[in-house]
């Protein structure tokens, strides 16, 4: 298992894949701070804090953004092995499948993690930055030390509520039906995050589940909990599955 980690670093590192990610990473953070100075600019007594600036920013990418750009490289990782035609040479020697599977899943989940946490890193960064032109409050180390837990709680759900997308590049050995899903999956996100059925959506309910918000909606923890690791674990059964009876060519 821990050699199939390595040899997908290995593969990322030799990819533009990784330069992605990190360019994506700034997207919602430098989102969020131009929405902030703005409303600051336009109104002074509008304070920038840091509460406000994370809160944004877990909104955009829990319920939009994340879920498209972790779509595209789960997609990635799973359906080069299929148009690179790599599989027919791995099988070769004896890795089983549901291990090769298992390793791609374990690095999926690496880089849900780093997505989330470069993004609280850049936002800390930015804040700082800002800080020595535009006032910003709440500048201490327990809040960015409390957004970690968040953005790390964040990364976690966002792995669990993709793997319906792995199953579906599987499937289909390409891009188009995960990313459709995922898109589908981001508008019903907008439009539910603060309906009262939020809490028994799967994605929606990974944001609310973060910020603490589910009281409001009416749903109780455990049951959105519960919808979560059944929803994760059936992607997963499923792609495992489907993937012991593909057929390499």
């Amino acid at each position: 298992m821990l050699k199939l980690f390595k040899c997908e670093c290995m593969k990322l590192r030799r990819s533009k894949f990784l330069l992605i990610e990190l360019l994506g990473t700034l997207i919602v953070p430098l989102f969020v701070y131009v929405k902030a100075v703005t409303n600051y600019l336009s109104d002074p007594t509008r304070t920038i804090s840091v509460f406000s600036l994370y809160d944004d920013a877990l909104m955009f990418l829990m319920l939009l953004f994340a879920p498209i750009v972790l779509t595209i490289l789960g997609a990635w990782i799973i359906s080069r092995e299929y148009t690179d035609g790599t599989l027919k040479n791995i099988f070769v020697i004896p890795v089983s499948r549901t291990a090769f599977l298992c390793g791609k899943l374990l690095f999926f989940a690496m880089l849900s993690l780093l997505f989330m946490l470069l993004s609280w890193l850049e936002i800390m960064v930015l804040a700082l930055l800002c800080n020595c032109f535009v006032p910003v409050a709440q500048i201490t180390i327990p809040s960015f030390l409390f957004f970690f837990v968040k953005m790390f709680l964040g990364g976690v759900f966002l792995c669990a509520t993709q793997t319906p997308f792995i199953y579906l590049t599987i499937r289909t050995k390409e891009f188009v039906a995960p990313l459709i899903g995922v898109a589908a999956v981001s508008l019903i996100n907008v439009v539910l995050s603060n309906s009262g059925i939020a809490g028994f959506y799967p994605w929606s309910a990974s944001y609310l589940l973060v910020m603490g918000r589910l009281s409001r909606q009416g749903c109780p923890r455990e049951i959105s909990l519960a919808v979560i690791f059944i929803m994760s674990l059936l992607g997963i059964a499923a792609s495992l599955c489907r993937f012991q009876r593909e057929e390499v060519r």
